[in-house]
């Protein structure tokens, strides 16, 4: 029986340069080396013309940093651990032109593709923080039609931009509590994974939500969902911080095989 998932490669850790994690690069390569895994995945925020402060992702000076601090990792643990210098690509429609030429100028090994903000009038609210200010005008709006919103932008980005896997899919207001999906939602999620089917795209398994609500993103049936359409899968930590990498990977394979078809 093939295993599902490599738990020895995390896809997805963040540092100090997002502006809301904490750990310089070398940190977090050096505690993946500890856990015993094979490769690391930098998968730095890139938005574009968000609405939003403070910045919660890089600017141009910072990948310069990231890709030159990045050779230098590689250089320095050639034959310890593989690492690559991806991004998460947070999607916004009204910005897609620009995305492809920002995504052109860079070599990233990575791209995974996620939704982080809501347009609302001349500003964005942040689906993912757990700010009170956005929960609050977020709860106001509707969590139903904020809901539909991100999936119908997960859809389009799908089609739009070059991705290699999708990030947390129901990670979406995560920090606003009873958030259900109706029957909307669940058509629209099928949809999305039949996109990602046709395009080659990979679910990611983030671990991170065992510690926001006690399984993984996305929820069982997602991944059941997905491994029906036989989308590959990739485990991700979504770390902000050097010990979080790799957390609870030692989990996955046990969960995996309860979900398989």
């Amino acid at each position: 029986m093939f295993p599902l998932i490599d738990i020895y490669e995390d896809g997805h850790v963040h540092t100090r340069l997002c502006n809301h994690a904490i750990g310089e690069m070398e940190e977090y390569v050096e505690y993946a080396v500890q856990r015993g895994l094979a490769r690391i995945v930098f998968l730095e925020h890139l938005e574009t013309e968000i609405a939003y402060q403070p910045p919660s992702w890089l600017g141009e000076e910072e990948f310069a940093f990231y890709f030159q601090e990045g050779a230098r990792l590689q250089e320095r643990f050639q034959g310890v651990i593989d690492i690559q210098l991806g991004v998460e690509l947070g999607f916004n429609p009204a910005a897609t032109a620009t995305i492809r030429k920002r995504l052109a100028r860079y070599p990233f090994a990575r791209i995974g593709v996620s939704c982080h903000f809501y347009r609302h009038g001349d500003t964005h609210l942040n689906l993912l923080s757990r700010r009170r200010q956005s929960l609050d005008q977020l709860a106001a709006i509707g969590p139903d039609l904020v809901i539909t919103t991100y999936l119908q932008t997960l859809i389009e980005a799908v089609g739009s931009v070059p991705c290699n896997v999708l990030c947390h899919l129901d990670a979406v207001l995560r920090h606003l509590p009873g958030i259900r999906f109706n029957e909307e939602h669940i058509r629209l999620i099928n949809q999305l994974l039949d996109a990602m089917q046709g395009h080659g795209v990979a679910l990611e398994i983030n671990t991170s939500g065992f510690d926001y609500r006690g399984e993984a993103f996305p929820t069982s049936w997602i991944v059941t969902a997905a491994l029906q359409r036989g989308i590959r899968l990739h485990a991700g930590s979504d770390a902000h911080r050097p010990s979080e990498v790799g957390c609870h990977f030692e989990r996955l394979p046990e969960l995996l095989n309860t979900l398989r078809p």
